[in-house]
């Protein structure tokens, strides 16, 4: 177990511009084997007096004024141990004040593998009322959303990989909430956000970079168009520039003419 010091807290300098964010996210939950490997992420869900550490460090050297949040998963594995650690975490991290946890219902054993277990954030829901906590797993659509707010009666829902290629899950959401259909993206709209999408990509990665790695992404953005299928292939097989160029003029076609993608 590696113990943490807890920093004492420091009297800001009013010369100096303050330089801030509005919450600090804390992720124990991220099941990859490279990050747990090196004692990140959902590692520290199999060492929780070492997890607890994190916790109240992070808590001693943030503003009271910036929330602290944590995010976790219902487990190391599916062992009645992984469960006690969980929730010795769990109810550490309220006692140090963080503001709320969003809680994954599969394992880090499983990663993405098999059903995300939503009577377990029924259950954690109802064994521990009056905590906020956010439920996440298998939101794929606006509908899910809804479904695991009734089903467990979590505050509130993350939306993760049910977001790629799918951003406008949060629009239908708010559309949802007032009463209205959620309406799907027009092409127009599609192609702007790819358009914008592929420009971020660019400048951080480069042209041939983003070119590779945005296929992933228009294979989701693919499943919005009335030919689907078409376009999802096409964006597999696209290699350069030049091809998503092709591929965003011939199917996602503007009612008016704009400027050319970013070089």
């Amino acid at each position: 177990m590696v113990r943490i010091p807890v920093p004492s807290p420091q009297t800001p300098d009013p010369s100096v511009a303050p330089r801030t964010f509005s919450a600090i996210d804390i992720n124990l939950a991220c099941p990859v084997r490279k990050i747990s490997a090196k004692a990140r992420g959902g590692h520290w869900l199999r060492e929780p007096e070492g997890a607890i550490d994190i916790l109240r460090a992070v808590r001693a050297a943030v503003p009271e004024s910036i929330p602290v949040t944590v995010k976790l998963r219902r487990g190391s594995d599916d062992s009645p141990q992984a469960e006690r650690n969980f929730y010795r975490i769990f109810d550490a991290l309220f006692d140090l004040g963080c503001a709320w946890t969003t809680v994954h219902g599969r394992t880090v054993e499983q990663k993405y593998v098999g059903p995300s277990r939503w009577t377990f954030l029924r259950d954690l829901v109802r064994a521990r009322p009056g905590r906020l906590v956010f439920g996440s797993g298998d939101v794929w659509e606006v509908r899910d959303i809804f479904r695991m707010l009734a089903y467990t009666g979590v505050q509130a829902v993350s939306v993760a990989r049910g977001c790629i290629g799918n951003p406008w899950i949060f629009r239908q959401a708010r559309a949802m909430m007032d009463g209205a259909p959620p309406a799907p993206p027009t092409l127009d709209e599609q192609r702007a956000v790819l358009r914008e999408h592929f420009d971020l990509s660019v400048a951080v990665n480069g042209e041939g970079g983003a070119s590779l790695m945005m296929r992933k992404f228009g294979v989701r953005f693919a499943a919005h168009h009335p030919r689907a299928e078409e376009v999802r292939r096409r964006f597999i097989a696209v290699e350069s520039i030049d091809g998503w160029r092709r591929v965003l003029d011939e199917e996602y076609a503007p009612a008016v003419p704009e400027p050319a993608l970013l070089t």
